[in-house]
Order: structure tokens, then C-alpha cells, then sequence
């Protein structure tokens, strides 16, 4: 589904994805959900893409710290650099949160 041609699918597995991400743990959502929220990152359309920043939001608290910054930080700095405004929006509140808890621990 992450591939269907209409944006409102794609749009339906990320949300499935940040509601899944709890549920399932660390290893599932590294192995299997994630891959798939990368993927979508380089989706042509503004609203996956600043969907993909708060879904990555929401899991890094799930993975491991070497995952947010090999996986989840790359991506979101990448999307911060955007041409769209409320992609560059998310994505740079996303890694705020991630600094902050970084700054916390």
C-alpha cells in the first residue's frame, strides 16, 4: 500500500505505522516499519513528507539511540532542506524533540 498511486493510501499506512511502532517494539519497527517510513521520505508529495517527519517523531523514542542516528536524524535533516514549508516545519520539529531528549538523558 505504501506504493498505491493515491497519496491518501500512503498517508493511511503511516498512520497505521505510528500507532503500530508502540505495540510492536524496538526490533519490528527497526526490521520492518521503518524501512518502509525511510522509503516514504522521498515521496513526491508534501503531505507523506511531512507525515514520514511526524512519524519519525513519534518512534524514536522506541529504537535504539544508535537508530535515530544512523536512520532517523539523516532523514529528517534531509526533509528540513525541503522546498516545502510545512515539510522543513516538521521535520525541524522532530529533531528538536530528538535533541532535547538527547540533551536530557
Amino acid at each position: 500500500m505504501i506504493n498505491n498511486p493515491h497519496y491518501l493510501y500512503r498517508m493511511t499506512v503511516l498512520r497505521a505505522i505510528s500507532l503500530l511502532a508502540p505495540v510492536m517494539g524496538a526490533e519490528i519497527t527497526c526490521s520492518k516499519l521503518l524501512p518502509v517510513v525511510i522509503t516514504a521520505s522521498k515521496d513526491r508529495v508534501p503531505n507523506i513528507k511531512f507525515n514520514v517527519a511526524k512519524v519519525l517523531q513519534a518512534i524514536f523514542p522506541i529504537v535504539d539511540q544508535s537508530v535515530v542516528e544512523k536512520t532517523i536524524r539523516p532523514c529528517l535533516v534531509e526533509l528540513s532542506e525541503d522546498p516545502d514549508v510545512d515539510v522543513r516545519f516538521f521535520s525541524n520539529q522532530a529533531l528538536k524533540s530528538i535533541d532535547n531528549v538527547m540533551m536530557s538523558s
